[in-house]
């Protein structure tokens, strides 16, 4: 006889940051605005010293933040302005509390949390 699989759910939370490649730490001094880091890639690696769940970046073709100005892929050039979503999934607490820790990085942004159901599969 085979065993049939079983689902384990588990609420959690997702959020999904939106800035643009463009954006960057900012540092003080010459050389530290040449050396600032891209904002979204920080956010990813926060994300994985707090130990959150998952962290994933999605490159937008088209759209605006803010009710700023629509950006629009291009093929053949690079569209710095073009919006980027960082998306976090993890219990809401903890999305919640890496909010707080990193409130300076986040200031100014599109930030929308969601609740999701995680499923994970067990044979």
């Amino acid at each position: 006889m085979i065993k049939e699989p079983t689902i384990i759910e588990k609420n959690l939370g997702k959020l999904q940051i939106y800035l643009k490649p463009k954006d960057k730490i900012k540092q003080l001094g010459f050389m530290g605005r040449l050396t600032s880091k891209q904002l979204y890639k920080e956010i990813v690696q926060y994300a994985k010293d707090d130990q959150l769940m998952n962290a994933s970046v999605y490159q937008t073709h088209s759209g605006y933040s803010m009710h700023g100005k629509i950006t629009t892929e291009h093929v053949e050039l690079d569209n710095a302005d073009l919006l980027l979503c960082v998306e976090l999934i993890d219990e809401k607490y903890k999305l919640e509390n890496f909010c707080k820790k990193h409130a300076e990085l986040l200031t100014g942004k599109m930030i929308v949390f969601k609740a999701v159901e995680f499923w994970e599969i067990k044979s």
